[in-house]
C-alpha cells in the first residue's frame, strides 16, 4: 500500500530519540512488558495530574531504557493526536521507521485505534486556555555587602512566583515566575487597579 504524500512530506515529526525509544519495544523491552508499558504510558498520557500506581516491573531490568521507551510512546500519541492520524497512519508512519517490532507497531495502533477519542479531548484541553492564577508567593532579596566583597547595589528585587492549586491533589503548581524592582512592582500593582476599576464599571 502506498503512503500518504502528506506524511512522506514530514519525515521529521519524531525525533532520534523517541526512535530509539520505539526501537526498544518488543526487543530490548520484551513483548509482555511492552504492553505493559504501552498500556502505563497511554494512562499517564490520558490522566497528567492523577497518581498513577507504578508498575515495578517495567523498570527491573533496564530502568533507563524503558523510562526513554515510556517518553516515546507518550510523544508518539502526543504527535499522532495532534496531526490527527487515524490508525492506518499511525501504522504508515511506524512501518517506515526501520527495525520497529511488528508485535510493537501493532499493540501501539491497537491501543491508539481504542483510545483515540480521548487522546483527542485530552489534546484540546492542552494550550488552548489561559492560566488560571488562584495564589502569589512573594520574597524579597536585596544585595547588601559582605566581608569578601565592597560591591553592593543596595537594591531590593521581588522575585513574585504566580500559581495555582490542582483540583485533583491540591498540589500547588508554579505558572509563572518572574523579578521586578519596587517601581515596577508598584507599575504593576497601579496597573491591576485600574483593570479592577474597569471591570467594576463594566459590571
Amino acid at each position: 500500500m502506498a503512503s500518504s504524500p502528506a506524511l512522506d512530506a514530514e519525515p521529521s515529526l519524531l525525533s532520534a530519540t523517541v526512535v530509539a525509544g520505539l526501537k526498544n519495544l518488543g526487543a530490548i523491552i520484551s513483548p509482555p512488558l511492552t504492553k505493559l508499558l504501552i498500556a502505563n504510558s497511554l494512562k499517564l498520557t490520558l490522566h497528567p495530574d492523577a497518581t498513577i500506581a507504578p508498575v515495578p516491573e517495567i523498570y527491573a531490568n533496564n530502568a533507563a531504557c524503558a523510562k526513554q521507551s515510556e517518553y516515546a510512546v507518550v510523544t508518539l500519541y502526543a504527535v499522532a493526536t495532534k496531526h490527527n492520524w487515524d490508525g492506518m497512519q499511525l501504522r504508515q508512519q511506524l512501518e517506515q521507521l526501520d527495525s520497529l517490532d511488528a508485535s510493537a507497531i501493532d499493540e501501539l495502533c491497537r491501543v491508539y485505534e481504542d483510545n483515540r477519542r480521548e487522546l483527542l479531548l485530552r489534546q484540546l484541553q492542552v494550550g488552548h486556555s489561559f492560566p488560571h492564577i488562584t495564589d502569589i508567593q512573594w520574597r524579597i532579596v536585596c544585595d547588601v555587602k559582605s566581608s569578601t566583597s565592597d560591591c553592593s547595589s543596595g537594591v531590593a528585587s521581588f522575585h513574585i512566583n504566580l500559581g495555582n492549586f490542582r483540583p485533583s491533589s491540591g498540589e500547588r503548581e508554579t505558572i509563572v515566575e518572574f523579578v521586578c524592582n519596587a517601581e515596577e512592582l508598584q507599575s504593576l500593582i497601579n496597573r491591576l487597579k485600574e483593570i479592577e476599576r474597569h471591570c467594576s464599571q463594566v459590571a
